[in-house]
């Protein structure tokens, strides 16, 4: 009856004993990276004193609120709400937190008790997201719907070019990232965009790196200091720079001097560092200055406001009247629940709240979700998202103070959205240029290292010239014309191609016009395609030689000439020149330039011009089909010598068999390939590191295979000469007859040696005779029973191929020991005849070892070979 009876009194007095308190959880940061409590505190408790001296708005009521200092840290924060949550009386709403990150941790945790929670300054746009932050609003618009305002403002002065600069930290991330993302739908280019966590020098210094003229920022207030500081040191102010930052600072900001600020800056030099930037910030007025809710205009309440804390500069005082405007939030939303449910016969009041009652939480969710009304900040209301749907006004610092000179209205639709009150001051007495002046500054090859290349080119030339000399002068030295000397000039010729293309590829625009590096690109191109064809096209056909000739299993004579070879390395070049031309005629290489923005620096001789890296290429649309079937055929070239190496691989003869040196050689190709041509692809742009590495590759496979094949010939040659001089010397002093040379040349052979090859002759002979007698045995069987070869006893048969694989056996030991002996007689014949004309010729090897079973003979013209099986005829 009493609860009836205060209501009706309500009307005309509240008596003090019917007054319910409703109590609020306040969450405000004293301290921390952001103190707005200590301003946004005042102006609610200005708030909450207005509305319980009104008496139509919670008549019976009065709002009471616990105030908890969160520190700006989410932890606090959350723990400070717990408190108030586990203490009586039972809380009906949380207001607060002033900083995003403590918002956004207590509302996930604060509607689990069907609380609402409204903040009066968190702006991060991570707290629109109504699947997370369920019963969660805010009176002070979002940090990105700024966005819009920012992007308006640089349109009207036709900056494409920006650059933004935010600490990593919310609410800065997910705006800055908001900001760029959309930055091309409004025409703007992102020059550079920084961001750090601790200290930004170095992000400041990059963005002058990057030329940024037009900065947007977004940082708490410590590190601006920082900032302008750096910036001033770089001269990043002034006439030429703009700088767009965040606009909750508190009064005269750059005077503090936190412990945790590590500037040496003076107070002078961040004035004039900071003089004249922008901000974008809520409008926290009606343009109007109409009356609202509260019966107060702006002016009013901001000079009660600088009343009640004594004019103090308090951070955060910017945002008092959203403060302000967030009691009578919660007041208009509780006084419209109470009406409804008063009319609802719900039986229930607002003291009756708990936190387990979901069914009144969802009232006052959908009472505050439709709230209008006109507040000191403008009107209030919210969209879907809870976020506050506010005016945004653009500041500039001018003479120590922040004065609005614009204000964007997004609710303007189809009309002028933002309106302009005061003028902006330029420093420069004109808007700034977006950008500095650009010039491009081309790639080069470093002069000292093609310096260094070409002469290690030259050295390999030097080295293919001596190569040349020597094969040439010495052609008709057997163990050099049993090496095939003319294909030895083909390798040659092709190692001259590879060293001359690295010299033609370290020619570029430093040292030519723009219009003769496309031809040096393709004579670098086209030498190093040719060279390597002619020169493991040469070495492989050599080697094919040998394969065909030692794996005749028929036994039948086999004739491979010189000019059979010529063909296969004429096939060889025949197709690259095909690959090539067909390249240059369909898709012909062009001059391709590329661009490095983000390397560019700030030319030393000019602060308003920007130096911009770029490098020329020699592309085509499709180069890679072209390259890619040059590279193919180059892999099965390679894959081919490296089966011919292993198939001659047992093949003992040093003059003919060069399947060591090949396989290191094709080793020494394939893993230089594998490890160049991954680095070269990174790292294109990089003009130094891709010539170094395609010239050393180069220079050291090639010069690695010419050593491989030739020095084994000049060794062989000098320890040739060198025993044919001692036996000359001896002839000369002696006089030795021709019977007393042919002894002498057989004494060539030591004892042990000369044993060894009469029992290998005498094993030879008996497994000969024995193949006979076998044979004349399998005759006769014929003969006697009509039987075919596919009728013998598997026993005979394999009795038969053991023996004849003994006699080649027999045969190949016999040439491992006889060869390099009869090499050294070959020699001695040949340095005794120039040396003592007198005395005949001595027969060739047979003189020496008194062995029929090989002979050696070089012509002119080339190497014939005739196997049968008992001799191998080199002819």
């Amino acid at each position: 009856m009493r609860i009836y009876i205060c209501v009706i009194l309500s009307l005309v007095m509240v008596p003090a004993e019917c007054i319910k308190d409703l109590w609020l959880i306040g969450l405000f940061p004293f301290n921390g990276s952001w103190p707005g409590g200590l301003g946004q505190e005042p102006a609610v408790q200005l708030g909450i004193k207005d509305v319980n001296n009104d008496p139509y708005i919670l008549p019976g009521y009065r709002l009471r609120m616990t105030v908890s200092n969160t520190e700006c840290d989410p932890g606090i924060g959350t723990n400070a709400l717990f408190d108030q949550l586990y203490r009586d009386p039972v809380k009906m709403m949380v207001l607060g937190a002033g900083c995003s990150a403590v918002s956004q941790a207590t509302s996930q945790a604060s509607h689990l008790w069907n609380l609402l929670q409204l903040s009066y300054s968190s702006a991060s746009p991570a707290l629109s997201n109504k699947v997370i932050y369920k019963r969660f609003f805010r009176v002070f618009p979002p940090e990105s719907s700024f966005n819009a305002a920012k992007f308006e403002f640089l349109n009207h002065f036709k900056w494409k070019k920006v650059g933004t600069l935010h600490e990593t930290k919310e609410p800065f991330a997910l705006t800055t990232t908001d900001f760029v993302n959309k930055a091309s739908q409004h025409g703007i280019q992102i020059l550079a965009s920084e961001s750090f966590a601790n200290d930004p020098r170095q992000q400041v210094r990059n963005l002058k790196k990057h030329g940024v003229r037009i900065i947007v920022g977004n940082f708490y207030e410590d590190k601006a200091r920082i900032i302008f500081c750096e910036a001033y040191k770089e001269k990043m102010y002034g006439s030429k720079y703009v700088w767009i930052i965040t606009g909750f600072y508190s009064r005269e900001w750059w005077k503090g001097n936190a412990d945790d600020d590590p500037h040496d800056c003076t107070t002078d030099q961040l004035e004039e560092a900071i003089n004249g930037y922008f901000t974008g910030d809520a409008m926290p007025k009606s343009p109007e200055n109409t009356r609202g809710i509260s019966g107060k205009t702006y002016e009013e309440f901001i000079a009660e406001y600088n009343n009640f804390t004594a004019n103090a500069s308090l951070t955060g005082h910017q945002e008092a009247p959203y403060g302000y405007d967030s009691v009578w939030t919660v007041a208009y939303m509780l006084n419209r629940s109470l009406e409804f449910m008063t009319k609802s016969k719900w039986g229930k009041r607002l003291e009756d709240f708990e936190y387990r009652d979901k069914r009144m939480g969802d009232v006052f969710f959908r009472m505050m979700a439709n709230t209008f009304f006109e507040g000191v900040s403008g009107p209030v209301l919210f969209d879907s998202n809870g976020d506050r749907r506010g005016l945004t006004q653009i500041e500039q610092l001018q003479n120590g103070l922040e004065t609005t000179v614009a204000i964007y209205n997004p609710r303007q639709q189809g009309k002028q959205t933002i309106r302009w009150y005061n003028k902006i001051n330029w420093i420069g007495d004109t808007p700034p240029s977006d950008s500095m002046k650009q010039k491009m500054v081309p790639r080069v090859i470093s002069f000292a290292l093609l310096l260094c290349m070409s002469a290690c080119a030259c050295l390999g030339i030097i080295l293919t010239i001596g190569f040349i000399i020597f094969n040439v002068k010495y052609r008709d030295h057997r163990f050099i014309k049993m090496s095939s000397p003319n294909l030895n000039n083909v390798i040659l010729a092709g190692a001259l191609l590879a060293f001359g293309s690295i010299i033609f590829g370290g020619i570029d625009i430093g040292l030519v016009e723009e219009h003769d590096v496309l031809l040096m690109c393709k004579i670098h191109i086209w030498l190093l395609a040719l060279g390597f064809s002619l020169a493991f096209g040469a070495m492989f056909s050599k080697t094919w030689r040998v394969h065909k000739i030692f794996t005749n299993k028929k036994m039948h004579r086999t004739v491979i000439r010189d000019s059979q070879l010529y063909i296969i390395v004429g096939v060889l070049i025949f197709i690259d020149t095909v690959v090539l031309c067909v390249w240059e005629v369909v898709q012909p290489l062009q001059l391709v330039k590329t661009s490095y923005i983000l390397d560019k620096w700030l030319d030393p001789d000019d602060d308003n011009q920007m130096l911009i890296p770029q490098t020329l290429f020699c592309e085509s649309e499709h180069m890679w089909y072209f390259s890619g079937v040059l590279c193919a055929v180059k892999g099965i070239l390679l894959m081919f010598g490296a089966f011919l190496a292993y198939e001659t691989r047992k093949v003992r003869v040093p003059a003919l068999n060069d399947s060591k040196f090949i396989g290191i050689s094709v080793y020494n190709v394939v893993v230089l390939c594998m490890i160049g041509v991954p680095i070269v692809l990174i790292m294109k742009d990089k003009v130094d590191v891709t010539y170094a590495l395609i010239s050393t590759f180069t220079f050291f496979a090639t010069a690695t295979t010419l050593c491989l094949v030739f020095i084994p010939k000049i060794l062989n040659r000098n320890h040739e000469m060198h025993t044919g001089t001692i036996l000359t010397k001896a002839i000369q002093k002696h006089h030795i007859k021709r019977t007393t040379m042919r002894s002498l040349m057989k004494g060539a052979l030591d004892d042990a040696d000369r044993k060894q090859m009469i029992k290998m002759k005498e094993e030879l002979s008996n497994h000969k005779k024995q193949i006979q007698v076998q044979q004349r045995r399998i005759r006769d069987l014929e003969k006697e029973k009509g039987l075919d070869n596919n009728s013998l006893h598997p026993n005979h048969v394999a009795h038969i191929s053991s023996k004849s694989n003994r006699v080649s056996e027999c045969q190949q030991r016999l040439l491992d020991s006889h060869v390099t002996v009869n090499d050294a007689c070959s020699n001695e014949k040949q340095s005794t005849h120039s040396a003592a004309s007198d005395i005949p010729e001595v027969p060739h090897v047979n003189t020496c070892t008194g062995i029929t079973h090989l002979s050696v003979n070089t012509p002119d013209d080339d190497i014939e070979y005739k196997s049968n099986e008992n001799s191998i005829n080199v002819r």
